[in-house]
């Protein structure tokens, strides 16, 4: 009797029924994959993802970036790095694109890129500091033409700032809100277990996992990393500027929408059609960010 009702419950017919079903989650992926247009093309100009054709979709729609006008981008969960391709290509020749991303990643060529935790404070810093006025005499002299590594750098001019706000000096040549677009794709996996960020205050690893499947679960995730990307926004970008932010829908929509009516004038929601329409994923645009935004009132108002 015992045995009769945990035969189907044995760990290694757990086991098996788990690999075949993983198995066959991959063979439907990679079937998908391998007959997408959007990933084929990809292929064909040399762009990252596919992921690519839906800012592309986005921008031609709401004219998030401009030619010749000397935009600040910075690009949010940027690895594999396709949004920031888009971004380069539609902000020349005198565009500037930051990608940040928790994953290690090589940025695009006439990219520039650090690896750090977007919900710490000290990465707002560092931001602020690589778009400011001082910062872009280290990029002309030093930054590296292909990779565009430069956290080094930055670290050299977080201390000198250090040096010059005990001794009480003036640091007007870092601006308070230098960057003209946001834009978000935060939630690629992060394979690192253990050892890198302090998980008691900001919980990165859980916070940045991939999807997992489970509707309610990945839109709960999706709405906690589009508030990290939202508050980066409110510090960061210039009044007028623009933001854009991907998020897996549910009931919590409606609140973040909320959210971002109190930091822009203007609110869209758009699904490219590049997205698969199987896809709960769906995208908030922010326009004509707003003067003197009050973080509390946004999050508790």
């Amino acid at each position: 009797m015992y045995h009769r009702l945990t035969s189907c419950g044995t760990l290694s017919g757990v086991l098996r029924q788990f690999a075949r079903s993983n198995s066959s989650a991959k063979s439907r992926w990679l079937n998908r994959q391998q007959s997408d247009p959007f990933t084929k093309e990809a292929k064909v100009q040399g762009l990252r993802s596919r992921a690519a054709f839906k800012l592309q979709q986005i921008d031609d729609r709401f004219r998030l970036f401009r030619k010749n006008a000397n935009q600040s981008v910075l690009d949010l969960g940027y690895a594999p790095g396709a949004w920031s391709q888009v971004a380069l290509e539609r902000t020349s020749p005198n565009g500037v694109i930051l990608g940040v991303d928790i994953l290690p990643c090589n940025p695009p060529r006439g990219v520039n890129s650090i690896q750090a935790n977007i919900l710490s404070r000290k990465t707002h810093e560092l931001i602020r500091i690589f778009f400011s006025k001082r910062f872009q005499l280290y990029q002309e002299d030093q930054l590296h033409r292909d990779h565009g590594y430069f956290q080094h750098m930055l670290e050299e001019v977080m201390f000198l700032s250090k040096q010059e706000r005990e001794a009480g000096e003036a640091t007007q040549d870092v601006e308070k809100h230098p960057i003209d677009v946001v834009i978000s794709d935060m939630y690629e996996p992060w394979p690192q277990t253990t050892g890198f960020w302090n998980n008691f205050t900001n919980s990165a690893y859980y916070r940045m996992a991939n999807t997992s499947g489970v509707a309610i679960k990945d839109h709960c995730m999706s709405m906690d990393l589009c508030d990290a990307a939202l508050i980066a926004a409110i510090d960061l970008l210039k009044p007028g500027g623009s933001f854009l932010c991907k998020l897996y829908t549910g009931k919590e929509d409606k609140l973040l929408e909320n959210r971002l009516k109190r930091v822009f004038k203007d609110v869209q929601r758009f699904k490219p059609t590049a997205s698969r329409t199987e896809s709960k994923e769906l995208y908030f645009v922010g326009l004509r960010k707003r003067k003197d935004v009050d973080k509390l009132k946004v999050f508790l108002g």
